[in-house]
């Protein structure tokens, strides 16, 4: 039975030119979409959902840019589509577990070890997502917003893009994949600074859920993508909800 902890052998072997290119484009996209987050988030998070704010945009050309440097790279290295998480399972029931138990864990995290992170750092920082109290064309708009930019790309770029790449750069073995998904959860953590130290950590640990479940799903990203999109879906129904 094939380790899931280990990449494919028929991984190709990258030249340092190769590995150097890899590695710029990794860290491009990590500085730029850090810096346009942050910005965005800690500047004009009033009005972050408005399409006429600032805020807005630059949050939409962060997640643009990320994109771009993922289908260039993509182009360049004659990456499969498999490589980056959409690969066809074998059999559904598998992708079904994983996602029950993905979606298990991550609620049992909110509830058990959130409130210790909460203890250390305070409240979440969600200040950006009030404008959404009783605001249903809002909602509706955010709604669309996060499957796109958050359940389907972040879970493109921080899970298969960042760990499968880190492998390609620190080299294929059990310890090489749990350092790749332990850096993936940790960079996913440092992205959400604007939310404080509670989401930093927060998103750091669901971040290391994800990444656990990805090697183990045979690394492909649709049960992740669900998850991650019903979790958000369920949030912001709750502050529409708030009086």
């Amino acid at each position: 039975m094939k380790n899931p902890l280990q990449y494919s052998s028929n991984t190709p072997n990258y030249t340092i030119d190769q590995k150097n290119i890899l590695g710029i484009s990794l860290l491009l996209l990590l500085a730029l979409h850090f810096t346009l987050n942050y910005l965005a988030h800690t500047y004009y998070f009033q009005n972050l959902l408005e399409r006429g704010s600032p805020g807005y945009w630059l949050y939409i050309t962060s997640c643009f840019i990320m994109a771009l440097i993922v289908y260039l790279d993509k182009k360049y290295f004659k990456w499969s589509w498999s490589f980056l998480g959409f690969s066809k399972p074998k059999t559904w029931w598998k992708d079904l577990l994983v996602f029950i138990l993905t979606f298990l864990a991550i609620v049992l995290f909110g509830k058990f070890i959130r409130p210790l992170i909460e203890g250390i750092g305070g409240r979440l920082n969600i200040e950006h997502l009030m404008v959404l109290k009783q605001n249903f064309s809002g909602l509706i708009s955010a709604l669309i917003t996060v499957w796109i930019t958050a359940a389907f790309l972040e879970e493109l770029v921080f899970r298969a893009f960042l760990i499968n790449s880190l492998e390609l750069l620190i080299g294929r073995s059990v310890w090489s994949t749990m350092a790749a998904v332990l850096i993936s959860s940790i960079i996913f953590g440092a992205i959400h600074a604007y939310q404080g130290i509670t989401g930093i950590l927060t998103t750091m640990g669901i971040g290391l859920i994800f990444g656990l479940a990805f090697i183990f799903n045979g690394r492909r990203i649709w049960p992740l993508i669900l998850v991650h999109g019903i979790i958000d879906t369920i949030s912001l129904i709750t502050i529409y909800n708030m009086a």
